[in-house]
Formats: C-alpha cells, sequence, structure tokens
C-alpha cells in the first residue's frame, strides 16, 4: 500500500508539469497566428525602397530588404518597422549612389 501512494505521488509533479505547460503553448499559438496574404513591392519610381503589406491573419509583418553596396559587393540589409495586418511596412537601401536594392522579402511573428 505504501508503495502505491509513493507512486502516486511521484506522478503528481509530473501531470502539473504538464498541465502548466500544455496551457501556455496552447495559448501563445493561438495568440500569435503568422500573417498571411501578403504583399511586397516597389513604390513607383522609386528603385531603392520596398514595401510589405498582410491582408490576413494576426501577428506583426516588417519588409526586409537586401541591398548591395556598390563600392564593397557586400550585401546588406535594411529592416523595415513592425506592423500589424493591413499596415505598411516601408523602408529603402539608403543612398542610391552607393546602394543597389536586390531583393524585397519580409519577416513575420
Amino acid at each position: 500500500m505504501k508503495t502505491r501512494k509513493l507512486a502516486s505521488l511521484a506522478m503528481t509533479p509530473l501531470v502539473l508539469t504538464g498541465v502548466a505547460v500544455a496551457v501556455p503553448i496552447a495559448g501563445a499559438t493561438a495568440a500569435s497566428a503568422a500573417p498571411s496574404q501578403c504583399q511586397v513591392g516597389r513604390p513607383t519610381g522609386d528603385d531603392n525602397s520596398g514595401f510589405v503589406v498582410c491582408h490576413a491573419g494576426s501577428g506583426q509583418v516588417r519588409v526586409k530588404l537586401t541591398c548591395e553596396d556598390g563600392v564593397t559587393g557586400k550585401n546588406v540589409y535594411s529592416y523595415g518597422p513592425w506592423v500589424g495586418v493591413g499596415k505598411k511596412s516601408q523602408t529603402s537601401c539608403g543612398a542610391p549612389q552607393r546602394y543597389i536594392l536586390k531583393l524585397v522579402d519580409y519577416q513575420t511573428r
């Protein structure tokens, strides 16, 4: 009888820990759904800037530009502000005399 009671008591922290861990994970998944239906592009007449707008989901998005330094040839990155769904995140590479926009991409959280 004592053995059963000890085994039962030993399992209690594991069960409580499992419940405590499962609740935050389930809550975090529902609350942090990634944005979707995102559109990336370049503003008209501006070859050195890029933007992103997401039209569905929740969470946040920001534009990420890959720019080439015309002097060194190295890639540099420029990030727009984190914004919610339906808002535009926009940034530029910097001085168009030096930086060339290579790729417009985005990140979500």
